[in-house]
């Protein structure tokens, strides 16, 4: 303390005055060098501190725009993903409204009386539906010719094909033999199948089969689809190589093992049990005039009924003997050139029949039939001929009218039906049923009412007819129609599959499905 000084106060009492103000100034003057050391110091922390900030703050900010770019992109391509898609279903729902459209043409054609079905294309081929301002909408309506390699612009009858729900064993196998995919299968194993699948009492050789190892359904096929259910089934034996549904033989159908499907390459289209079979297929037991027909094998009430039937007395009064005899008919054509000698002869008059009020001629009055009166054991004919057959086969019937709901099913319309079709009845064959095919071409339409014209046209003999008649019919009210609706320029399409019942106060769509997966079946003009 060499700068300190004491100084006396007027109190007698020292302070050191200089040495605490030289110390104070030393502690002010030390720390200004430390500060100013420390402030060099910081100065090059906070520069570089600064430096790491600002490039951190450039990689956040890269990041940002980066996902910002990122998120705007992918919002710019959903948003165009959306905007095609709309414009696809856009273009789908034209496509698909368009093809409804053929379907209901169609079925407006089958509601005016005369009208072509078969084949129609003023009607049912490139018809113009609308314009959207996009694209112009058609339709057209097609169907597979029976040669297999043309189209033709009109609609199938279902009834022209057999019913898979009331086929007997012996016309399934007939059907399975004219499949090539059946050929290395036992056909009555696949009869079995289908029969206990369907839930009916197999008959024949089909009923020695063990029964399938599976659940069944136990009741009728909904869709001719439904046999992919049943084993043994397999896609070539349902379809054939006919895999687009398009009725003709496409290229790829027709190369063998090259693609899909597998074919032969023989030239032929093989369309498989769809070609031959239905599902949907029944009429009301009425005659022409929608009149209820007339039941031979039903109550005295019943055969009252005949009086007024408009048929030949002779034909009536054998009904009513055969009846009274305790008779039932298999069927009204059984009574084509049919003669019967009364068991009893009392019950036959001898005129050849009864009464017209139902009763028997056993006693009172000119027309009563005295013992020993009739002629014994001669035999009665039914006076229905070839001539006549038509009005018989119209108003009579030998199922009763409050059965399966007054419906007739699975009957096969001869006019309708290929010769494919035709020749697995029983009593038909190729030559035959390829005959009737011909025949019936420039046969009058109004012949063609009912079965009667195979007799008339001298087409199968009346024991021929007999065998076959159960199964036959002139009628089809369930038809299919396969239609494509399609858009130009955009070449957009939509194949729908549809089936239309007239049987009933209304046509009714009674099937409907979207086939257009399976590929264009036949070529559209998208120009």
């Amino acid at each position: 303390m060499n700068n300190c000084k004491l100084n006396g106060g007027n109190d007698g009492k020292l302070s050191i005055v200089n040495c605490q103000l030289s110390i104070e100034q030393r502690q002010k003057k030390q720390p200004k060098e430390t500060t100013r050391g420390q402030d060099v110091r910081n100065t090059r922390g906070r520069d570089a501190c600064d430096t790491n900030n600002r490039g951190t703050v450039l990689v956040v900010m890269l990041v940002i725009v980066s996902l910002a770019a990122m998120t705007a992109a992918s919002l710019l391509f959903r948003m165009h993903a959306e905007l095609s898609a709309s414009l696809v279903g856009n273009d789908g729902q034209q496509a698909y409204s368009a093809a409804f459209s053929g379907i209901r043409r169609s079925m407006e054609i089958l509601k005016t009386p005369g009208e072509d079905w078969q084949d129609n294309p003023a009607l049912l081929a490139g018809q113009y539906v609308c314009d959207d301002g996009a694209n112009k909408w058609y339709f057209t309506v097609f169907a597979g010719s029976e040669d297999g390699k043309t189209i033709r612009n009109g609609l199938e009858c279902e009834a022209g094909k057999i019913n898979l729900n009331t086929a007997d064993a012996r016309t399934l196998k007939a059907m399975l033999s004219r499949v090539p995919a059946a050929a290395d299968v036992s056909a009555d194993v696949l009869v079995n199948n289908l029969i206990a699948y369907t839930g009916r009492a197999a008959s024949g050789e089909a009923e020695r089969q063990p029964a399938p190892p599976y659940t069944v359904k136990g009741g009728p096929l909904a869709t001719r689809e439904e046999l992919l259910l049943v084993q043994g089934f397999t896609g070539p034996i349902v379809y054939g190589n006919d895999a687009n549904l398009s009725g003709i033989l496409d290229p790829n159908e027709d190369d063998g093992e090259a693609s899909f499907p597998p074919d032969k390459s023989d030239g032929v289209l093989d369309t498989g049990l769809v070609g031959m079979a239905t599902v949907l297929t029944h009429e009301q037991n009425v005659d022409n005039s929608k009149a209820a027909r007339i039941n031979i094998n039903g109550a005295p009430d019943d055969l009252k009924k005949l009086d007024s039937a408009g048929l030949d007395k002779a034909t009536v009064d054998f009904i009513k003997l055969y009846r009274a005899e305790g008779n039932m008919f298999v069927h009204p054509s059984q009574l084509l050139d049919m003669e019967y000698t009364p068991k009893n002869p009392t019950t036959a008059p001898a005129d050849g029949g009864n009464n017209n009020d139902g009763t028997s001629n056993t006693g009172g009055g000119d027309s009563a039939i005295q013992p020993g009166k009739a002629k014994d054991s001669q035999p009665v004919k039914s006076g229905v001929t070839a001539d006549n057959l038509s009005v018989v086969l119209d108003r009579l019937t030998t199922i009763p009218i409050a059965a399966r709901r007054g419906q007739l099913i699975g009957l096969v319309n001869v006019n309708t039906a290929p010769p494919s079709v035709l020749a697995c009845l029983p009593g038909m064959d190729d030559d035959t049923a390829a005959e009737i095919c011909d025949a019936r071409v420039g046969l009058d339409e109004a012949k063609k009412n009912t079965p009667a014209w195979l007799v008339s046209e001298n087409l199968l003999s009346p024991e021929k007819f007999k065998e076959v008649a159960p199964y036959l019919t002139a009628r089809g009210l369930q038809y299919r129609i396969r239609c494509i609706g399609y858009g130009v320029p955009c070449g957009r399409y939509v194949v729908l599959e549809a089936i239309v019942d007239l049987d009933g106060t209304q046509p009714r769509i009674a099937y409907l499905r979207d086939i257009t997966r399976l590929g264009l079946p036949v070529a559209i003009d998208a120009k």
